[in-house]
């Protein structure tokens, strides 16, 4: 009897020992299986990058900031130089009385950066800006020319001047000049066998553009012709500008037309950086000049 219940015991302990073992693999198994459900499933496929057949799949292929020398269509060798040539702005057409534009892109100039994708250029937020210069105030008087058969109102003061034959000259006096030029208001007349067309006049005022332009300049910048009306007539003018060898920067207007057979012109000549001031002793001239023989 006391066998049996040694047998019986036995089987018992066997049977708590397969349990416990039971309970320890399905909690292990439990635990697994919310470690693998905290960090996702493990089965998801790994993406494949296909590699596009074309060279232009990157963002920055299509940048029109960026200048390629490899291109093979008609922008082959365009350089940066190239590229600010595109900024020239020289305009040198003659569109009213007192305004002439003048610019050059420079290839050489020193290029600001620019803030992100977008083309602003970045300046100096301390650069000083310019004082305004105060205007000039000119008084005018009556010149009365008899060699020349006119009649105008000009600077008071300035000296006059006709000891050569068909030019009269109105010269800013020395103690006023400016930059290093002074101020000339020059009327000339001579017969002429014809009154000239538009394109002469053109012809003649470029003519004298090119004599002003031999004399000791070494920057020259002449404008286009335009047309005005002089003394009644239609007339030719043009503007120019440049600099003397000696740094002196220099401004100028002629105006011709011709009337009854005579040549008429007038000139100005300034110092540059006062363009505005001396272009309306010009236009006072040209206001207020008249015929005396007729």
């Amino acid at each position: 009897m006391r066998r049996k219940w040694l047998a019986v015991l036995c089987l018992l302990a066997v049977a708590v020992l397969l349990t416990g073992c039971n309970g320890q693999q399905d909690s292990g198994t439990q635990t697994f299986t919310e470690v693998t459900q905290y960090l996702g499933p493990t089965n998801t496929a790994t993406p494949v990058v296909t590699a596009s057949a074309s060279n232009d799949s990157s963002v920055f292929s299509n940048n029109p900031y960026v200048v390629d020398n490899t291109a093979t269509d008609s922008d082959a060798g365009f350089t940066a130089s190239d590229a600010l040539g595109e900024e020239d702005n020289q305009d040198t057409g003659v569109y009213d009385d007192t305004t002439v534009v003048y610019g050059q892109a420079d290839a050489d100039a020193t290029v600001y950066p620019y803030a992100g994708s977008s083309p602003i250029p970045l300046l100096p937020i301390d650069a000083p800006s310019p004082t305004p210069r105060a205007a000039l105030s000119f008084t005018y008087v009556a010149y009365n020319v008899p060699s020349l058969g006119l009649s105008f109102e000009g600077p008071a003061g300035w000296v006059a001047n006709a000891s050569v034959d068909g030019i009269y000259t109105l010269t800013e006096p020395e103690q006023q000049m400016k930059d290093n030029q002074l101020g000339i208001v020059t009327l000339s007349a001579s017969p002429v066998t014809a009154n000239y067309s538009e394109t002469e006049l053109a012809t003649e005022i470029k003519s004298r553009l090119n004599n002003i332009s031999a004399t000791n300049f070494v920057e020259w910048k002449p404008s286009y012709t335009a047309t005005r009306y002089l003394m009644g007539s239609k007339g030719v003018y043009a503007n120019y500008s440049g600099k003397l060898a000696d740094g002196t920067e220099v401004g100028g207007r002629l105006h011709a037309v011709t009337i009854d057979k005579v040549l008429y012109c007038i000139e100005i000549t300034y110092p540059y950086g006062f363009k505005d001031d001396y272009l309306n002793i010009f236009s006072q001239v040209r206001e207020t000049i008249t015929r005396t023989g007729t």
